[in-house]
């Protein structure tokens, strides 16, 4: 296990997934995105974690909603990403830009948007 700080290129440098997954917010709207960006199981093990445990996220935005954690499940789903587009184009600042966590049937609310760090727990 060992930090790695990658920059927004070397994000969309890696291997990109795309996936279109619905997105549900508190405030009773949904929507289905379709979402560009790196699996967070591959940036788990790029990490040196292969069996994630879970994933704590934080946010550059302050507040109640500027930490998530993931549990393994979540982190190793294959639809799950760091997300760096939508519907093909870069996000915007309202849906995270530079990044953003998307997860499978995660509530809006835990899709930390404007990620500034990742820390994987290690199942092993």
């Amino acid at each position: 296990m060992h930090e790695r700080v990658l920059t927004r290129g070397d994000l969309l440098a890696l291997p990109q997934h795309t996936a279109r997954l619905p997105i549900a917010c508190v405030e009773g709207w949904s929507t289905v995105q379709t979402w560009t960006g790196v699996r967070l199981r591959d940036l788990a093990a790029l990490a040196g974690i292969p069996h994630p445990a879970s994933a704590s996220v934080t946010s550059l935005e302050r507040g109640p909603f500027a930490r998530a954690t993931l549990n393994s499940g979540q982190v190793t789903d294959p639809d799950a990403l760091l997300a760096l587009r939508v519907n093909g184009e870069d996000l915007s600042p309202d849906h995270g830009f530079p990044a953003r966590v998307i997860v499978p049937a995660l509530p809006g609310v835990h899709c930390t948007k404007w990620v500034h760090s990742i820390a994987f727990g290690s199942a092993r």
